[in-house]
């Protein structure tokens, strides 16, 4: 019999040697389900091993086992699965629902024969597997030999005409063996029944699935063609499913073929929580995964997800090309809420697991689960090794799990906490405040050694929601609490509770020592942003972000939105770092906002992403989606100059379900963010590392390249005609060109941030457009052109001077500067040619020469040369020389270096020369001097 499973989604497959200590490359796609081995992976759900299920072949929501017995089909599926829950913990579950396809009277002993070996295989490490972990390889075909007698049962996978990926398996039936003997029992379905077509019908809670009438034939002896057809038909008694064939001759084949589908929609449930940059212009994010595939790569630390839920983490280029990535988690829940990067490309995650395996490293803070709910924190390097890892938790229940770096590498922990034991050392608050939750705040160095830790709460409950260091060392947590007291300090901003639901921000010292403390909030309701609720720019000012309710307490007059607009507007506050509050404003329109997470790139621009149900309030008109994208809510990215002036915003979303939490800058000013979403439209972009939406719903990254501020020009604003001047335009970081305009008639070429030009004898204006991405920005210099007034000498017996006054001199022998000449007049003392180099206010010129020769006699160069013409006079590549007399020629330098000698000749190439003045000098056949021409270059 031929089974025949459609299974429509990609699979993601790994392929190659474990080498941890190798590249990592990119995981290849897999060319076709596979029957996965199992080696200890497979548990119940009590977590104990399977070992009567041999192989699996795993789709997002969909199971299929093959045990000595038969099939197992299972379903997945979500229930509750707004992305928000994740974060608080509650109201999210997945169902599952099994039903058995058991072959009754069959062989358990049967002899399982594995097909070709697939490239691809899953590498598992979980705690009763060891500490090398196994390898589950993967087969194109497994063969159950004699699974009842004279029969054997083939299982392979192969694709139908439109490319869809299905599972198929044979009954073949050598002779003199009985059909009658395979019977097919459907356990857990809700009913079985035979169709009018000759098909079968399995229904569940959660799907459906249809067998086709079957299909008989014999085989063509070894062959794998298709022989004479059988007729043949299903029969059904008490949920068993037999054939009856007519009478052949041969070994046959019984093929039916099998269609599945569900009630639902959906491939998994993978959402983005944190992203960070490091130097080098590399994306780092985080999250959580049910189900999932497409998230890990092969050789990296966990390949293969572990539990129901597994924490990632992942490694892009500026590009968006993942470079790596990995699953964090062992056999339960795990999730991550926290990731930083640090001067040194150390990566640390955190969250919240319930695995009692696969989370921390021997010899860490805190190596064993405590139990209910612990904190983890893991540091991994920039190749993605697990360098060590940490429990972080008590006998209660500990939740949330973010962190932050500091300047020195110091790396700090927080999250919320309802237990009494394990959290608290040498830090402020050394008790648990009393109430339902406290926050809580742990300080480690880089090899996982706490220094020291404190509570922070009262008799309410209080969750840690954001953290952040300065560049001092301190550091600022934010989150939210309804405890009246221990949360603010005496001179605050807000000392007071101000209504049921506040939030916080405190600052405490490297030590660990409270500085102080305020609450924020009206006589509404106030809630955290996600993870990313506080930063800090680089003058020590912190910000935290959040949504409120309240129509006062929170904005300032003046700033950007000074009232509240809907029922919860996301909302951005600044304090400087004695905590008094610089400004704060709403932002949102008639729906509501959620503030989401905040980052502050080096320049001090505050980049903000959130959710948004608005239609309005949100963009400024250079957005990359003007319009609200549909569906429930979009996600925002804004940005905030850090005196609270909205410079961008936009949507960022589809027709479905988007969402905000995680956001972040590189190097250059690019802003990224992340989330959750089930929209298929206006996410992905073509060329992307994943351009196809594959249902649930999906982690999605997005770069942003924003606008680019207007660059300053420097250079000389006066120029002398005919020289040549150098402008720079202040360097942006991640520009792609620079555009360079200068006026008619100079010349000069440049796609740098500075240009070298020769001007002519007009001025005009100077501009740069510098481009980043697909917007630029022009500055421009109005340039002034001094005419050039060339220096005429003046003989008055042996005396020398010039026609005009100039501002300095410096007279010439023979094309060496004469020491001490540098009056405005000179007397001859000996035969020679003489120049004179004048500077004016903004031009330097070398005049016309006079020669004394016989005695220290004069005598007029311009007759003795009047034969010799030279052209074109400036000159930029060649200069022409006609004369009927002979002549040597000599290009000197005004600093007297010879550049060039020659014969006579009819031109020189003088294209070699920087822009300037120069002297070309001509004696005769005996080496007297007979003339001298001034030359210059352009």
């Amino acid at each position: 019999m031929k089974k025949i499973l459609l299974l429509a989604l990609l699979l993601i497959g790994v392929c190659g040697a474990d080498a941890r200590s190798a590249p990592l490359p990119a995981a290849p796609k897999r060319d076709a389900l596979v029957f996965i081995e199992n080696v200890g992976q497979i548990t119940d759900q009590h977590h104990k091993q399977r070992k009567d299920v041999r192989f699996k072949l795993q789709q997002e929501n969909f199971t299929v086992l093959l045990s000595d017995k038969g099939i197992h089909y299972q379903w997945n599926k979500a229930e509750g699965i707004d992305p928000q829950n994740l974060r608080n913990h509650t109201a999210f579950q997945v169902n599952h629902y099994r039903m058995d396809v058991e072959l009754i009277g069959a062989n358990p002993k049967a002899e399982i024969i594995s097909g070709q070996q697939a490239s691809y295989y899953e590498r598992y490490y979980l705690e009763h597997l060891g500490l090398k972990g196994q390898t589950a390889r993967a087969f194109e075909q497994v063969t159950y030999k004699d699974i009842y007698p004279g029969i054997d049962w083939v299982l392979y996978v192969s694709k139908d005409k439109v490319g869809k990926e299905q599972l198929k398996y044979d009954f073949i039936v050598h002779p003199g063996a009985d059909p009658a003997k395979i019977r097919l029992k459907y356990k857990g379905a809700g009913s079985v029944v035979l169709n009018k077509d000759g098909s079968l019908s399995a229904s569940t809670p959660m799907g459906t699935i249809t067998e086709a009438a079957p299909y008989t034939y014999v085989m063509q002896g070894n062959k794998t063609g298709q022989g004479q057809m059988v007729s043949s038909r299903y029969e059904l008694k008490d949920n068993v499913l037999s054939f009856k064939t007519d009478a052949y001759s041969g070994t046959l084949v019984i093929d039916p073929s099998l269609e599945w589908g569900t009630y639902y929609g959906g491939a998994g449930f993978d959402l983005g929580t944190v992203l960070a940059c490091d130097f080098a212009g590399n994306i780092y994010l985080t999250g959580a995964s049910w189900m999932g595939t497409n998230i890990a790569t092969s050789g990296s630390h966990q390949s293969t997800s572990a539990g129901d839920f597994d924490a990632f983490l992942a490694k892009f280029d500026a590009n968006g090309n993942r470079i790596w990535a990995t699953y964090y988690g062992g056999s339960s829940v795990d999730y991550s809420f926290g990731l930083a990067c640090d001067q040194n490309n150390r990566v640390f995650i955190s969250g919240t697991t319930q695995s009692l395996s696969g989370i921390a490293t021997a010899g860490s803070h805190q190596a064993t689960y405590a139990g209910s709910t612990d904190n983890y924190l893991a540091r991994f390097d920039s190749a993605g090794v697990l360098l060590w890892a940490t429990y972080y938790g008590s006998s209660g229940s500990e939740y949330n799990g973010i962190c932050t770096v500091d300047e020195t590498g110091h790396v700090y922990l927080a999250g919320y906490t309802a237990g009494s034991n394990n959290i608290a050392s040498n830090g402020h608050q050394s008790s648990n405040g009393g109430g339902i939750n406290d926050a809580y705040l742990a300080k480690f160095d880089t090899s996982g050694l706490r220094i020291w830790s404190t509570y922070y709460g009262g008799s309410g409950s209080d969750e840690a929601d954001g953290i952040a260091c300065d560049l001092m060392g301190n550091v600022y947590l934010g989150g939210n609490t309804n405890s009246p007291n221990n949360i603010a300090t005496a001179g605050s901003h807000q000392p007071v509770l101000g209504g049921l639901y506040d939030n916080f921000l405190v600052k405490f010292d490297p030590n660990g020592q409270r500085q102080w403390a305020t609450y924020y909030g009206g006589t509404g309701n106030e809630f955290n942003g996600y993870m990313r609720m506080v930063a800090c720019d680089k003058a020590g000012n912190v910000y935290t972000c959040g949504h409120s309710q309240s129509a006062s307490g929170i904005a300032t007059a003046g700033s950007h939105q000074p009232a509240l607009a809907g029922g919860y507007d996301a909302y951005l506050v600044k304090f400087n770092t004695s905590g008094q509050r610089a400004w704060g404003t709403y932002y949102g329109g008639a729906g509501d906002e959620n503030g989401g997470a905040i980052a502050i790139d080096f320049s001090d621009k505050i980049f903000w992403s959130g959710i948004t149900t608005s239609t309005s309030g949100i963009i400024t008109a250079d957005a990359q989606q003007v319009n609200f994208g549909g569906g429930p809510n979009d996600a925002f990215l804004s940005r905030f100059s850090g005196a609270g002036v909205l410079e961008y915003g936009t949507y960022y979303g589809g027709s479905e379900t988007d969402e905000g939490y995680a956001v972040g800058f590189d190097y250059i000013g690019n802003a990224y963010i992340s989330g959750g979403t089930n929209s298929s439209n206006n996410i992905a972009t073509p060329g992307s590392f994943s351009t196809v939406f594959g249902g649930g719903i999906a982690v999605y990254l997005a770069k942003f390249c924003t606008s680019v501020a207007a660059t300053q020009i420097g250079g000389p604003d006066t120029l002398c005609a005919n020289t040549t001047a150098t402008f720079f335009a202040t360097p942006l970081q991640g520009a792609s060109a620079y555009i360079w305009d200068i006026p008619s008639g100079w010349s000069g070429s440049s796609n740098t941030s500075s240009i070298t030009v020769q001007t002519n004898g007009t001025g005009g204006t100077v501009s740069v457009s510098v481009v980043r991405c697909d917007t630029s920005a022009t500055q421009s210099l109005q340039v002034h052109v001094v005419p050039e007034i060339p220096a005429q000498i003046v003989v008055n017996n042996m005396v020398l001077s010039t026609l005009n006054t100039h501002s300095a001199y410096q007279w010439i022998r023979d094309g060496v500067a004469i020491a001490g000449a540098t009056n405005a007049t000179y007397t001859v003392t000996q035969d020679g040619l003489y120049t004179v180099a004048v500077a004016n206010p903004y031009c330097n010129d070398t005049s016309d020469a006079v020669l004394f020769s016989g005695g220290v006699g004069f005598d007029d160069p311009v007759k003795i040369a009047a034969q010799i013409k030279v052209f074109p006079n400036p000159a930029m590549d060649k200069v022409y020389l006609r004369s009927d007399a002979d002549f040597r020629l000599r290009l000197l330098g005004i600093d007297g270096r010879v550049h060039l000698e020659s014969p006579k000749t009819e031109s020189i190439d003088v294209h070699f020369l920087s822009p300037g003045i120069y002297l070309l000098e001509f004696r005769d056949a005996d080496g007297r001097l007979i003339g001298m021409k001034k030359l210059v270059k352009q």
